[in-house]
């Protein structure tokens, strides 16, 4: 068995990455993170993208949070998690809403409301 990578999100959060797949058709690493937060709240998708980003010497633009789960009550979650090598590769492949997610920016998608305005 390979030695686990351990990732420290803040001083109450840390990680260790369960299952790290090297995507090279999709140009990207898959991780699959156990994160372990007893006694606070689930850490933000920032917290994670800047802290998977230092773990792995990438760009914090470069990595893409797709799904942080807890269970209720637990203070374990875990998180999927691409990083890409380049950013042609992420804006392919990653939806926007997606990639506006981790950088916090707000998308708005097309629905009944921007029917009404026009």
């Amino acid at each position: 068995m390979s030695q686990q990578i351990k990732i420290k999100v803040s001083d109450k959060v840390e990680g260790i990455v369960e299952r790290d797949i090297q995507n090279n058709v999709a140009n990207r690493r898959e991780l699959y993170i156990k994160l372990f937060h007893i006694g606070s709240g689930t850490p933000s998708r920032k917290e994670l993208v800047k802290a998977i980003a230092s773990t792995f010497s990438t760009a914090e633009d470069l990595v893409v949070v797709k799904k942080v789960f807890t269970n209720y009550g637990s203070g374990i979650s875990y998180a999927r998690v691409n990083v890409y090598k380049d950013k042609d590769s992420l804006q392919k492949l990653e939806p926007q809403y997606l990639i506006g997610r981790d950088t916090g920016q707000k998308i708005k998608k097309g629905g009944k409301s921007a029917q009404k305005q026009q």
